[in-house]
């Protein structure tokens, strides 16, 4: 059984649809596959820096809370 998956539409610039064309034949997947595939890559590996940001900002002091900021006048 195959995991639910949900449909995303997006455009791009002909000359980069084209590149992305010849990407996808290239790897022998149909272009929606190789597009799934590299925004799954991104998405994950930019919720995975946002974690390590926020662990390290944690062990910091740093919590992101709305505050007062010292020496910064106005905020």
């Amino acid at each position: 059984m195959s995991l639910e998956r949900k449909d995303v539409r997006f455009k791009m610039a002909v000359d980069m649809h084209q590149a992305l064309t010849v990407l996808a034949d290239l790897a022998q997947v149909d272009i929606g596959e190789l597009c799934e595939s590299i925004v799954q890559r991104e998405v994950v590996r930019r919720v995975h820096e946002a974690t390590v940001i926020s662990e390290r900002t944690a062990r910091l002091g740093i919590t992101g809370r709305s505050g007062e900021y010292p020496g910064v006048a106005g905020k």
